[in-house]
């Protein structure tokens, strides 16, 4: 099948702000659409989003966050490069590479570029008689990858009502992906419910779906949840454990790491201390982002002490960038990587840094950003490449649910395993 038509437009995000979509058209007369996310706790080094601020485009009432150059890009630039070849993923994303060979796409725009990868992704998929979960993974059975889910939010998802950026949970005891989804909407009600008995506002919902109450301590947010986790009648350990995303690039100041709630401040030295302390005493598996983005050495010293058990994960260090990873492994700095295509800009590049992961025993959480859509191919990346997490949001707001509700009609009609990389 051939493409005849590629077009980009503006759309809106999950919290308002434009953001790039791209339609493929084959001879079959389909159509096949794709909406990119964005950041808002956005690592350097991550590949560069094109937004209008400064240029001719810029519109007044978007502050000039609208992406009408990127749009411009994928209707001038690479439209007229694909239309009447044979539909294939790995052609356009070669072609996308040698019209914008820069490492970040800076020229055409991540957003650009990430647009139409995806959707000739889906295109190519549907050329096959496949879903996009089914083209990656074609005969196999499929992996439904267990889910990490945001409880409490704060950071730049919650207009800093906690230092840090997420406590989340895991569902480690689930015996299939419907028991645990089911467990995870029980404790994020009951920490509600909570959070409006004691006092606490809990209207303000985060970028992500979580809870954004206000607490002294991260200690004390991490027993609020574990407290939420034990009221609906689940084992904390056992059966749900804790994530923390520390996101800490957020409140280093290139010397110490500063607290504004505590009103404490931390040498390197220190906070690896303290995040060691912290992971001890609380029942936390999975720790992301717990130092600077460029303080390699702390993260190498805190993976010299942590326990084997515990996922110390890289999102803002790592970026999904092949290069970042290739660090890391080889310096022991970390033993998981948070996989976000926009981070990278390519599905099929984005696939390659995760196969990289994985064939250095790195775990893989294949993950959504805080300004999502209601696209849903997120979850089939995870399930066809076989990630074994997937770090969506919370369970508020449609454009998480529908990443939770692609993995529940998947695991209800395909041949399916839950994974559990904690077990």
């Amino acid at each position: 099948m051939k493409i005849t038509k590629v077009f980009g437009y503006q759309v809106l995000d999950s919290r308002g702000r434009p953001t790039v979509a791209a339609s493929i058209s084959l001879t079959d007369g389909s159509t096949h659409t794709a909406r990119v996310p964005s950041g808002a706790s956005t690592g350097s080094h991550e590949a560069k989003e094109l937004r209008d601020t400064g240029s001719k485009h810029a519109e007044k009432f978007f502050a000039g966050a609208s992406v009408q150059l990127a749009v411009a890009n994928i209707n001038e630039k690479i439209a007229p490069l694909l239309i009447e070849d044979q539909i294939s993923l790995s052609s356009v994303d070669n072609k996308l590479s040698e019209l914008d060979p820069s490492i970040d796409h800076a020229q055409l725009g991540a957003n650009a570029t990430l647009a139409v990868s995806l959707a000739a992704a889906l295109a190519d998929a549907h050329g096959q008689n496949k879903s996009l979960a089914r083209y990656f993974t074609a005969e196999k059975q499929l992996l439904i990858p267990m889910p990490m889910v945001n409880i409490l939010s704060g950071g730049a998802h919650a207009n800093r009502t906690m230092d840090i950026q997420d406590i989340l949970i895991i569902p480690v005891g689930a015996k299939s992906f419907t028991q645990a989804l089911s467990w995870i909407v029980a404790i994020r009600e009951m920490a509600a419910k909570l959070g409006k008995e004691s006092g606490a506002v809990t209207n303000l919902i985060a970028d992500e779906g979580g809870l954004a109450i206000a607490f002294d301590s991260v200690e004390k947010a991490c027993e609020f949840v574990t407290k939420s986790i034990e009221k609906v009648g689940l084992k904390v350990g056992t059966e749900v454990a804790l994530a923390l995303d520390v996101a800490a690039t957020q409140f280093f100041d290139g010397n110490k790491y500063n607290f504004a709630t505590t009103n404490k401040s931390y040498t390197s030295a220190e906070f690896v201390k303290y995040i060691g302390d912290l992971t001890s005493n609380q029942p936390i598996i999975s720790i992301e982002d717990p130092f600077a983005e460029d303080d390699w050495q702390s993260w190498q010293n805190f993976s010299e002490i942590a326990p084997k058990k515990l996922q110390v994960m890289g999102d803002d260090l790592l970026t999904t960038n092949l290069d970042r990873l290739n660090q890391a492994i080889a310096s022991k700095s970390a033993n998981a990587i948070l996989i976000k295509a926009n981070q990278n800009g390519l599905v099929t590049s984005t696939l390659n840094v995760l196969k990289q992961a994985r064939a250095n025993n790195f775990n893989t959480v294949v993950s959504a950003r805080s300004g999502e859509n209601e696209d849903s191919w997120l979850a089939d990346l995870a399930v066809g490449w076989s990630a074994g997490q997937i770090k969506v949001g919370s369970t508020h707001g449609s454009e998480r649910n529908a990443k939770w509700n692609r993995l529940l009609e998947l695991e209800a009609t395909e041949e399916c395993r839950f994974l559990n990389p904690f077990n």
